[in-house]
């Protein structure tokens, strides 16, 4: 766990790093060009999210842990998330078939759920195989969802801090101060991808970030949730909810209107409230609002049992689909298309 009596230098080495990493990598100057659905229109660095993994493992390394299974498993998670990020860079610089990014993908998740879980206890027990391909699905549903949030300047980590917080909040000793680490990483690229310093963000994260980063979330999680009390799978996708349900909920209402699921669009709530106006930092204070609410929902039951825990993650769910549904019909209100 974190030496309360020196808890700086690991700290200090996930938001330093991180920030100094990306930065560097800002100044390389691997640019993301605007295409249909993107909500910036000048050419932006990208490939910012490197240094959340550089920072998280540089702290990590530094970071004395008493449990020899959590050690074991994060060394494997990084790993993954390293080739999860290099897909991801190979994308960024030479543009990879979807085929190939789909095995790739596909691949890294099924050996996340293998190392980290798989969780297999919803409040009753699924068989082994079932809860490692479930678990598997999570991730590589988790991995794409983030990916598709980059495009708006400090939405990613307003969407995962908030998640990642909550991890620490509900784990104990050694996994806590591991997740307090990777959120400190996290903000440490927010100086450069949120609108801090200026009206817009100058970094995204890029296919090389995003995709390291939650891989590295998703194993987390999964560790957490097959590791504590029964039912902890349900407050997974509770913590993630803004980032999930708009993925999921946006692809609903394009295959409700007869949409091609994979083309490029501007459908999702937070690129629908930027095409109204909202400015990028005021749309990321409402999903870190979001996200704040889902982690203390989360926090407040994770010790209640398996039914409560389901109960929350389903009120929220609604709740979130309220929300979400209000946004598209304010926006079709003003007469614009809200699923292209």
């Amino acid at each position: 766990m974190l030496d309360l009596f020196n808890p700086w230098l690991p700290m200090g080495f996930a938001f330093v790093l991180s920030a100094l990493f990306s930065l560097v990598v800002r100044e390389a100057g691997i640019l993301d060009h605007p295409n249909a659905r993107s909500s910036h229109s000048d050419p932006t660095p990208r490939g910012g999210g490197v240094g959340v993994l550089a920072g998280f493992a540089a702290a990590v390394a530094v970071q004395p842990l008493d449990a020899p299974h959590l050690a074991s498993m994060l060394i494997a998670i990084l790993v993954l998330a390293t080739l999860a990020g290099l897909v991801g860079l190979l994308d960024d610089l030479f543009t990879l078939s979807e085929k190939i990014k789909f095995a790739a993908l596909s691949s890294i998740s099924l050996a996340v759920a293998f190392t980290a879980g798989p969780v297999t206890n919803l409040g009753w027990e699924l068989p082994w195989v079932l809860g490692l391909l479930g678990s598997a699905l999570f991730v590589f549903t988790t991995v794409n969802a983030v990916n598709f949030m980059d495009g708006s300047d400090g939405l990613m980590v307003a969407g995962l801090v908030p998640a990642t917080l909550a991890l620490a909040a509900m784990g104990e000793d050694d996994f806590a101060a591991i997740c307090i680490l990777f959120a400190l990483a996290q903000l440490g690229f927010a100086l450069w991808n949120a609108p801090i310093f200026g009206a817009r963000g100058s970094l995204f994260s890029g296919d090389a970030g995003s995709l390291g980063i939650s891989v590295l979330l998703c194993g987390l999680a999964l560790y957490w949730a097959s590791t504590t009390s029964k039912g902890a799978v349900w407050l997974v996708p509770l913590i993630l909810l803004p980032i999930l349900g708009d993925v999921l909920l946006t692809m609903g209402a394009r295959a409700k209107a007869g949409r091609r699921l994979f083309t490029p669009h501007r459908a999702h709530a937070y690129q629908l409230l930027i095409r109204l106006g909202w400015s990028h930092g005021r749309v990321a204070l409402i999903w870190v609002m979001l996200g704040a609410i889902a982690a203390l929902l989360a926090w407040l039951v994770h010790e209640q049992s398996a039914l409560v825990k389901f109960l929350a993650f389903a009120a929220s769910t609604a709740g979130f689909t309220v929300f979400h549904q209000a946004v598209r019909r304010h926006v079709r209100a003003r007469g614009m298309d809200t699923t292209q």
